[in-house]
């Protein structure tokens, strides 16, 4: 049959046609604090060939491993203001995209500080535990987390970091007592004692030590400003410094630090904005 000749298979369904992608997809319009863009750029082969912006802030491009497409990930600080964005993005055609991204104000309910008799013999206060976090601990991670990477050390999507989830504290939520109040930068899932903690993603252990009220400590540096932290370890199975692979065990859950019971504190960070992990996560499996 020449090209000329009528093709049956070809004519009569519209469903035979399929609308090309678009060059540049994105994951949403609409988000809350605390949840994450995801940017994908069709038909680019490198980094250099695509530029963009979210607001004032600048946008890394990376190719995930075994991927054909470039992608970015940005993160919607939880204490991003609402209101709306410009995201640009340049790809390799040379059409500029643009879109505007909502940022809407997230609901965090206000929730007891609560300090347990167990936990006051150890000389923990509501007072005491704000001025520890504001004052030591939280500083001394920001140093931590404040190191850029310039490579991407993904091995596809994010995995959780439990087996079973079991939310014991919500992302966001404020915690106060008195004048003491701290907002909860990660989620609290319930876990006895020594339960397998496993590592989200590939990556390098960039702190692994003791703290006061965040017990002992294991963050994990998976490039590009990206970081998956986990508090109130039993015990920790990496030291700084050391790779990891998705799915090894890195560490055990426990109760040690400020804490109310056994449970794992996960959090991510994408540079520097801290973002609802397991939104991330659920992002991350349909995006990346």
């Amino acid at each position: 049959m020449t090209s000329s000749e009528f093709d049956p298979a070809a004519v009569g369904s519209k469903k035979a046609k399929k609308e090309p992608l678009a060059p540049v997809q994105i994951s949403g319009s609409a988000l809350e604090q605390g949840d994450t863009l995801f940017i994908r750029v069709k038909e680019a082969t490198t980094s250099a060939e695509v530029s963009g912006n979210f607001g004032k802030e600048k946008i890394n491009f990376f190719i995930p491993r075994d991927g054909e497409d470039l992608v970015a990930i940005v993160g919607i600080d939880v204490k991003t203001a609402p209101g709306k964005y410009d995201l640009v993005v340049n790809p390799p055609d040379g059409k500029k995209f643009q879109k505007e991204i909502r940022v809407l104000k997230r609901k965090f309910p206000v929730t007891d500080l609560k300090v347990t008799k167990e936990l006051e013999a150890k000389g923990f206060t509501p007072s005491k535990i704000v001025k520890n976090i504001l004052g030591k601990e939280k500083p001394t991670l920001d140093s931590v987390l404040k190191m850029y990477t310039p490579e991407a050390y993904l091995a596809g999507p994010f995995i959780r970091p439990l087996s079973e989830i079991k939310i014991g504290g919500e992302f966001g939520n404020i915690r106060k007592r008195g004048s003491a109040m701290f907002q909860h930068l990660g989620v609290d899932l319930d876990a006895p004692v020594g339960t397998p903690v496993y590592a989200v993603n590939d990556g390098v252990v960039s702190f692994s030590d003791e703290l006061n009220t965040y017990g002992k400590t294991l963050v994990v540096d998976h490039g590009l400003g990206m970081y998956s932290l986990y508090l109130h370890l039993d015990t920790i199975g990496k030291k700084q410094g050391e790779a990891v692979k998705k799915g090894e065990v890195i560490a055990s859950s426990g109760n040690s630090g400020y804490s109310l019971q056994p449970h794992l504190h996960f959090s991510i960070k994408v540079n520097g904005a801290s973002v609802d992990p397991l939104r991330f996560i659920k992002t991350a499996e349909k995006h990346l």
